[in-house]
C-alpha cells in the first residue's frame, strides 16, 4: 500500500496524464479510430494477463480510460504503479 505521497511521486515519473482520482491512478488514451482503440486494449489485456494484475477499462468510442487499483486491499500499490510503467511502454511502441 502506498502513501497519496508516494503515489504522486511515483506517477509523476510517468506521463503527466495520469492522475490520482477517486482513490485510483487514472489515464484516458484518445485514438484515431475505434478500432485503434480496441487494439490498445488487447495490448492492455496482455499486460494485464502476463502481471495478473487487471485495470478497469472503460471503452467510448476512440477513447480508452484506464483505471488501476490493488482490489484485494482496497488501495494503490507498487503493482498498479508497475502496470502503469507497463502500459506508457506499450503506448510508446505504437
Amino acid at each position: 500500500m502506498l502513501s497519496n505521497e508516494e503515489i504522486e511521486e511515483n506517477i509523476a515519473e510517468l506521463d503527466s496524464k495520469w492522475e490520482l482520482k477517486d482513490g485510483k491512478i487514472v489515464k484516458s488514451f484518445q485514438f484515431s479510430s475505434f478500432m485503434d482503440a480496441i487494439g490498445f486494449v488487447n495490448d492492455i489485456a496482455k499486460i494485464a494477463e502476463r502481471l495478473d494484475h487487471h485495470p478497469i477499462i472503460t471503452i467510448n468510442w476512440k477513447t480508452v480510460k484506464l483505471s488501476l487499483k490493488s482490489f484485494d486491499i482496497d488501495a494503490i500499490t507498487k503493482r498498479d504503479i508497475a502496470l502503469a510503467k507497463e502500459i506508457e511502454k506499450s503506448i510508446s511502441k505504437r
